[in-house]
């Protein structure tokens, strides 16, 4: 309706423009058609600058909260590749940008975000006690690696009944919510383990005065320290 009012002020603009009303008479518009269109423009700029503005600080938070250039882009990506995958898709199938999809928007930040910080501060943190890489990634996947996985599917299924509603703004919800969850959780559960994988050297430095101890540990206690 609000494409179809838009059309309808655009051709009576640029009437009007062309064929200008006598002098003393002005012309503007009015009633609850052009009131919605309007508020229609005026939310969904404001939620693409909200959503912009949220990112970067998102970004700059997960900087000073790792302490690493290096993990708050990396933190960014499961956030960054949800957004980009569910609004493809809803472009793909031509679901209209509507308010629900606008306010749902800057929930995907911070959904997308939390199991980014909960893997990479437990994987750090593990990391610092264990110093090596192998143990510190069966034990991430062992214990909170099957936390996110469970919650991924408690809030996910959580949602799958709004999807039955007969009302459009709750299938919408239970739709965004419940590709929020799949996405952003898969993201974190293969892009960012294969990432510290890859870059470990950098990402997770081996403490030599620790890598020292260790073998000397287990020198003295007989076994053939790892390499």
């Amino acid at each position: 309706d609000n494409k179809a009012v838009s059309r309808v002020v655009e051709r009576a603009d640029r009437f009007m423009a062309e064929h200008a009303p006598p002098d003393g008479i002005t012309v503007s518009w009015a009633g609850l058609p052009y009131i919605n269109i309007t508020w229609q423009h005026q939310m969904v700029s404001g939620m693409r600058s909200s959503l912009l503005s949220s990112y970067l600080v998102v970004f700059i938070m997960m900087i000073i909260l790792f302490r690493s250039f290096r993990w708050g882009l990396i933190s960014m990506l499961p956030l960054t590749i949800t957004i980009m995958a569910i609004y493809a898709f809803i472009g793909y199938i031509g679901k209209p940008y509507d308010m629900p999809v606008a306010v749902l928007s800057s929930l995907t930040l911070g959904l997308s975000i939390d199991f980014a910080i909960h893997f990479i501060q437990r994987l750090r943190t593990i990391h610092k006690r264990t110093n090596d890489f192998r143990e510190s990634f069966g034990e991430i996947f062992g214990g909170t690696g099957q936390a996110i996985s469970r919650n991924v599917l408690v809030i996910a299924i959580g949602f799958v009944p709004m999807m039955f509603s007969t009302l459009v703004p709750y299938i919408t919800v239970g739709s965004f919510f419940l590709a929020i969850m799949i996405v952003s959780g898969f993201v974190t559960m293969l892009l960012l383990p294969a990432l510290a994988s890859t870059f470990r050297r950098t990402l997770l430095p081996v403490s030599e005065k620790k890598n020292n101890e260790s073998v000397a540990a287990q020198v003295q206690a007989g076994v053939a320290p790892k390499n």
